[in-house]
């Protein structure tokens, strides 16, 4: 079961409402609207912010009109921009009436403009927020509307009633309830979390329940409003709500409706995804600036240690077709992976060139990232391709996400022996150890097993088998503050750049300075800035920055890098 866009239909679980869904196309800018006819009022929730689907709801609305003239409720599930921008501009009809409801702290935060909590400041080009009067704020502290109900013309008023969550062991959420004529009813439930005025409306067998469902998404936690307390304290009060009460269908603020059993899973998942957000950094224009250009940089990384991967594996796959396999004994979707990263790149690049949100582009990245994490998830491509090469692209996807969802995963790292660290780094350099010939020989009358173990070591042939790395370490062994796969991951990245810029002889030392261990690695030839990545060099730096060191190019002919690792004694993280 599920919802037509853009059509009138009966709601689910009801004898006398109708719904008319406009699904808008899912990005911050604007978000989705419900049209709902009933008998004794027609209800507009959640306008959105734009002007086209503004003119669309005003045509909807006035037909319905036309049928039956009824008061005009517009309903906000949070104050947000996206939501709200609209709610004063519908053209209706003259002599129309029309009231305006939304949480009594989303009152509060559109009647003095406030840019910060109606998130208007990510928007480049600067969109009044709405004030218009709303004329009742539900869940007030003295319960004023509720007790005097909402005032009409002609001296009708809508009843409002008062459950507090108290009174309800079943949900444990504050209620409020509007009486819609024909023995249908509009329940209001306050969920709290992603702001502090959210609320959710039932009606039949439908649940509206804005941007909750988005409340722990990386990108959108920690946005002004936000509160973990408050998050966690509702999500097992929807949860008792799908779960004990007769819903079918759920419709978020942004995107298409989903079965009320999707719903409680995928708010169960998140549950358990917010029990680690309690560190979480504010979001703030300042942040989402610098979180997209880390975003840029990320996909530039992600995309080397992805093409690398892929190369691997179709070189395999070259192999194993000219020796009649018919195919890969895994089917991982390498062309998914590359249409994933260029989808990001494009839009990326379109960026530059539009008005669109920053905020827009750091949640495109935090798309892309979550497809890749899926095409590694499996099993067997640890097993078929190379676990260190993986393991790396694994952890730059979940340092994106955490990133981005503002953990301050980095000042809790463990130390690293950097000596020992480097010293493994050039073993592994310098072996080119790969399966035993004589596997291959034990499996040879079995076909599957024979291919899979042959595709493993097609896909795990060294990039170093052109490069001499030698290592020469300066200093005693001191720990640094820096995680051991974390410095791994970088100077293995510099060394693979440094490879396929032509360098073939690389020398490695370290070196300690004023309470410092500087890592050196030094080329043969000179090496362009551009060949090296710049973007990837960028976040390097700003990884190294965070743990309170540097990345910088010490010499241009040849070239060398020097990193700069704060001792672990002396290391003061940088927020992030």
């Amino acid at each position: 079961m599920s919802l037509a866009p853009n059509t009138w239909q009966t709601v689910p679980g009801s004898r006398s409402l109708e719904i008319f869904p406009i699904f808008a196309k899912p990005s911050i800018v604007s978000s989705n609207c419900f049209i709902v006819s009933a008998p004794s009022a027609i209800l507009v929730i959640d306008p959105g912010a734009s002007q086209e689907q503004t003119r669309r709801i005003s045509d909807v609305v006035t037909a319905a009109l036309a049928i039956s003239n009824r008061p005009v409720l517009v309903i906000l599930t949070h104050c947000h921009q996206d939501h709200s921008q609209e709610t004063d501009r519908l053209v209706l009809p003259a002599g129309s009436e029309l009231r305006r409801l939304a949480h009594d702290a989303a009152a509060r935060v559109l009647e003095r403009s406030d840019r910060a909590l109606t998130c208007a400041y990510l928007y480049p080009w600067n969109p009044a927020v709405c004030n218009a009067p709303i004329h009742c704020r539900l869940f007030s502290p003295d319960g004023t509307c509720e007790a005097g109900g909402l005032s009409l013309r002609q001296g009708d008023r809508l009843e409002i009633a008062r459950t507090p969550a108290s009174l309800l062991d079943d949900v444990p959420l504050d209620q409020r309830s509007i009486a819609l004529g024909d023995g249908e009813r509009l329940d209001i439930y306050h969920t709290p979390g992603h702001t502090a005025c959210s609320i959710s409306l039932r009606l039949g067998a439908l649940l509206m329940i804005g941007d909750l469902p988005f409340a722990a998404n990386p990108g959108l936690c920690g946005l002004d409003g936000w509160n973990h307390e408050d998050l966690i304290r509702t999500l097992p009060g929807m949860d008792s709500l799908l779960d004990r009460h007769d819903i079918a269908i759920c419709c978020p603020g942004h995107g298409y409706d989903v079965s009320a059993a999707a719903m409680r899973h995928g708010l169960r998942l998140m549950r358990e995804e917010a029990r680690d957000l309690t560190a979480v950094e504010g979001m703030n224009a300042r942040r989402i600036t610098g979180l997209k250009r880390y975003t840029d940089e990320f996909l530039e990384e992600a995309s080397a240690l992805f093409t690398v991967l892929s190369g691997r594996f179709y070189a395999a796959s070259y192999y194993l077709f000219d020796e009649g396999t018919e195919r890969l004994p895994v089917p991982i979707d390498l062309d998914g992976i590359d249409r994933t990263l260029t989808d990001f790149r494009r839009f990326a690049d379109a960026f530059n060139h539009t008005t669109t949100p920053e905020l827009t582009v750091v949640l495109k990245g935090v798309q892309a990232a979550r497809s890749l994490e899926q095409a590694l998830a499996r099993d067997d491509v640890h097993r078929l391709l190379d676990p260190s090469l993986v393991g790396r692209a694994q952890r730059r996807l979940t340092d994106f996400l955490s990133v981005v969802r503002g953990l301050q995963f980095l000042s809790v790292e463990s130390p690293s022996r950097v000596n020992s660290v480097l010293a493994q780094l050039v073993a592994r350099v310098k072996s080119h150890a790969d399966t035993d010939a004589s596997e291959l020989l034990a499996l040879a009358d079995d076909r599957r097993s024979f291919v899979e173990v042959l595709t493993r070591r097609l896909a795990a042939r060294s990039p170093f088998a052109e490069v001499a790395v030698d290592y020469a370490e300066a200093c005693r062994q001191s720990e640094a503050a820096i995680a051991p796969e974390r410095l791994d991951d970088i100077v293995t990245s510099l060394i693979e750049g440094m490879a396929a810029a032509g360098a073939r002889h690389i020398r490695l030392g370290t070196e300690a300075v004023n309470q410092q261990l500087l890592v050196r690695l030094s080329a043969d030839i000179r090496i362009a800035g551009e060949a090296l990545g710049p973007r990837r060099l960028a976040l390097y730096e700003r990884t190294l920055g965070w743990l309170g060191g540097s990345l910088e190019r010490e010499q241009d002919e040849p070239t060398t890098i020097l990193l700069r690792l704060p001792e672990w004694n002396q290391a003061v993280p940088t927020p992030i």
